[in-house]
């Protein structure tokens, strides 16, 4: 099953450290669909958005508390899919990954390159198809050519977007742009709760998940990260701060200065906000990071989705091909082709229908929803593991384990339960993936709810992956250990 056969022994190269890490865990936060998010709770909860954003981010950090643990455990590029393999089992391995992240990424994937598309053509007029398509098609060239080229081109855009978007928080906040034909302050007598008192802020709680969903994407690189074990759980963790932060500061800003009916009716009230903040530079900067956002989440996706698929083949969850390397630049280029096919599908249905953003955002929020459910088997997955390998070796570990991920499981609860409008179109996406999952495992005769040993696995990321100083020691000496018994 193998390595061999498929790439003739070749390897992911590792090669990577704490910037890239940190850059996927906020590439795909900083997005187009997250920035709206910010500005359409901001319309809701006003200047307790604060207070919304910090409940959304309780269930958020203990996923990455979890993540960041079973990345430490298992370093391999198949992420949930590798890590609910010991846990739960081969069908909630596969209906985590294919119902968690295929249809996010095919939503969402195509929505952010059409809004980015968008933005180019309200600046210089270029069409969005031509926009998207060229966007798409230099994402696949930096992930063709090998991840080494997308770490640097995630962290470097990444962080530059976080910068630029602080600065515009910042000076919005100060009202630096009030002598260059902002608006005037308007918001100066908005006490701390909205008109709808605490039960809109509190109902706006799923949404403002979406500030900060999609940390874990950098966890697919493990096999590609000098020291996944420090760099990646550090990454998700301060890159979730960092987002919250630089978000509350935008919110506080637009509020002041862009009447909330205004955002709360707007299909791009972020870009409203900073027009209101900073007058006509504001909303030129703004479109700028949307465009940049766009590239920077399609970039993250292209890198994720075919690494995911990677470690899945070598279990014969998915089509073996996806298992295969190109033999020169050693990148999953299968799993990037059906990454991009899932992408244009979406660019083409959402620009064929004049890119509706109700019709969208229905897509988007569908989507958090089953990737809500895969954050909460992930958290499920630490625990059961806990009890089930106590000694496996953990080169990090989830702070309070028994106490912060179950508080995060009702957290992630709460949340779907406040995004009633769209339960009925999650249960049938998600009936749909366990029944293809049902018949895929049926008609390759592998047990529906069998379990892969973690010895078994840790072998497997060992053969496939470059040496891992200090975990490739750990685990063999677990294993000979496991031996002895």
């Amino acid at each position: 099953m193998g390595e061999t056969n498929l790439n003739d022994g070749r390897k992911l190269k590792r090669v990577l450290g704490f910037a890239p890490a940190y850059g996927a865990a906020v590439g795909l936060v900083v997005s187009g669909t997250a920035m709206f998010s910010v500005g359409n709770v901001g319309a809701i909860s006003g200047n307790a958005t604060f207070i919304a954003a910090a409940i959304a981010l309780v269930p958020m950090m203990a996923a990455a508390f979890a993540y960041g643990e079973l990345t430490a455990m298992l370093p391999g590029g198949g992420m949930i899919s590798d890590y609910t393999m010991p846990a739960l089992g081969r069908f909630w391995s596969t209906f985590a990954l294919l119902s968690g992240y295929v249809l996010l990424i095919a939503c969402d994937g195509g929505t952010q390159l059409v809004m980015g598309g968008l933005s180019m053509e309200s600046l210089v007029g270029i069409p969005q198809p031509v926009v998207t398509l060229a966007l798409l098609a230099i994402i696949l060239l930096i992930n063709v050519f090998g991840v080494e080229f997308y770490g640097r081109a995630e962290a470097i855009v990444t962080i530059t977007m976080m910068i630029v978007f602080a600065a515009l928080a910042v000076a919005g906040f100060a009202g630096a742009g009030e002598p260059f034909g902002a608006d005037a302050s308007i918001g100066g007598g908005l006490g701390l709760l909205p008109t709808g008192g605490i039960g809109a802020v509190m109902g706006s709680v799923g949404v403002a998940i979406w500030f900060f969903i999609g940390f874990e994407f950098a966890c697919p690189m493990a096999e590609e990260n000098l020291k996944p074990y420090r760099n990646i759980p550090y990454g998700l963790i301060v890159g979730l701060i960092t987002i919250y932060a630089i978000d509350i500061i935008f919110v506080f800003a637009a509020v002041r200065y862009t009447p909330l009916e205004v955002m709360g009716t707007s299909a791009i009230p972020h870009v409203e906000a900073a027009r209101g903040m900073l007058g006509f530079a504001g909303g030129i900067i703004m479109s700028i990071l949307t465009i940049a956002a766009s590239f920077t989440t399609a970039n993250a996706y292209c890198a994720a989705l075919p690494r995911m698929l990677y470690g899945m083949s070598r279990e014969h969850l998915v089509p073996l091909i996806f298992g295969k390397i190109h033999p020169k630049y050693r990148t999953p280029i299968p799993g990037l082709i059906f990454t991009a096919i899932l992408i244009l599908l979406t660019v083409v249905y959402i620009t064929i229908n004049g890119a509706n953003v109700d019709l969208v955002l229905t897509f988007i929020m569908t989507a958090c929803i089953t990737w809500m459910i895969s954050y909460a088997i992930a958290m499920i997955d630490v625990l059961v593991l806990r009890k089930k390998y106590p000694d496996f070796p953990r080169l990090w570990r989830a702070p309070a384990a028994w106490i912060t991920l179950p508080i995060g499981i009702l957290g992630v609860g709460y949340a779907i339960y406040t995004l009633p409008d769209y339960w009925l179109y999650a249960g049938v996406c998600m009936a749909v993936v366990a029944v293809y999952s049902i018949i895929w495992m049926k008609t390759h005769k592998i047990k529906i709810m069998g379990k892969m040993p973690i010895e078994d696995l840790a072998k497997d990321i060992r053969e496939r992956s470059e040496y891992l100083p200090v975990w490739d020691e750990a685990v063999a000496e677990w294993l000979e250990s496991r031996k002895a018994v």
